[in-house]
């Protein structure tokens, strides 16, 4: 058996695109909650979630020949997502309150 090399890089872009997919998912989700309970400023910031996730996830989470070429320091890029992720969960708690308080 060879040693590849790409093999470890492209593990890890395909598991930062399942937890991207799986935010983008959750905040799809929120904001539809959000819309349903007539809360549009939770609807938008839903929105702008997804934004950033879809951002994050395109851009700083390069993928073959881009991967090699982009810097090595990837702290700052997870710290922003942990943060993404993060918020999305606030959010989601936010929009289970209020759709407790609404009934």
């Amino acid at each position: 058996m060879t040693h590849d090399p790409g093999l470890q890089p492209q593990r890890t872009a395909l598991a930062w695109q399942r937890t991207g997919l799986s935010v983008l998912v959750a905040s799809a989700a929120i904001g539809f909650s959000a819309y349903r309970l007539g809360a549009p400023l939770l609807t938008l910031v839903a929105l702008i979630d997804s934004a950033i996730v879809g951002y994050l996830g395109i851009r700083h989470f390069p993928k073959g020949a881009a991967r090699e070429s982009a810097s090595n320091d990837t702290w700052p890029t997870l710290l922003r997502t942990a943060s993404v992720v993060g918020f999305t969960a606030v959010l989601g708690a936010g929009v289970s309150v209020a759709g407790m308080l609404h009934s």
